[in-house]
């Protein structure tokens, strides 16, 4: 006849209905932890993400030169193709990262309507794309011939020229010769269309005669 297997001992029954309680317990806790634990793995995801987009530096643009061209000259067209400003220079550097032309010994010659001849040189100069607006570095002087009028001279450490607009701006110390006045000061608005000159600053002024 079978043998009946011996009874668990008391304390053992009692051990195992306890771990049996704790397993259906986290059986039923399972889903919501998995839960908690993915939520925290997406947070901590997100905040990766944005720790490295805020840490990101914009791209700096290029500031090597593309290409570079020695004894050059170079002619702007208005929108009728008519010829504009003519630049040359010793040697210039084209840089893409603000698509500007540095430029040794700019030297630029403009005639404009009505028999108006500008001409402008610098020991360097910055242009912009169609050189529309040329800024004039070291010894810069300018130029300006009028039919019946007297020629205009202004000498500056930085002249910044407008070719198409005929003006001339500086935020430096300025000498301006007209005929036999002379003016200086420490900034200047040249508007050749207008035919109006501002000296700023401490002006000085030598009028022949007075």
């Amino acid at each position: 006849m079978p043998r009946t297997p011996p009874a668990m001992p008391a304390p053992r029954r009692g051990a195992a209905r306890l771990w049996l309680r704790l397993w259906r317990s986290m059986s039923t806790l399972l889903p919501l932890l998995l839960m908690l634990l993915l939520a925290g793995f997406s947070w901590w995801v997100a905040q990766q993400a944005l720790h490295a987009l805020r840490g990101r530096e914009p791209a700096a643009p290029p500031q090597e030169p593309d290409y570079f061209l020695r004894d050059f000259q170079t002619r702007s067209f208005d929108a009728d193709g008519r010829p504009g400003a003519l630049l040359s220079g010793a040697a210039m550097r084209h840089i893409p990262g603000d698509q500007t032309v540095r430029i040794e010994q700019p030297v630029l010659h403009v005639v404009e309507s009505g028999g108006v001849v500008l001409d402008a040189r610098a020991r360097a100069g910055i242009s912009n794309a169609d050189a529309s607006n040329i800024q004039l570095l070291g010894d810069a002087v300018v130029q300006r011939r009028a039919p019946g009028a007297p020629e205009l001279s202004v000498r500056s450490d930085f002249l910044n020229v407008f070719p198409n607009t005929q003006r001339v701006q500086s935020n430096r110390p300025t000498v301006v010769q007209r005929g036999a006045m002379r003016l200086a000061g420490d900034a200047l608005d040249f508007d050749g269309i207008a035919g109006t000159l501002s000296v700023r600053g401490a002006v000085r002024a030598t009028v022949p005669g007075h």
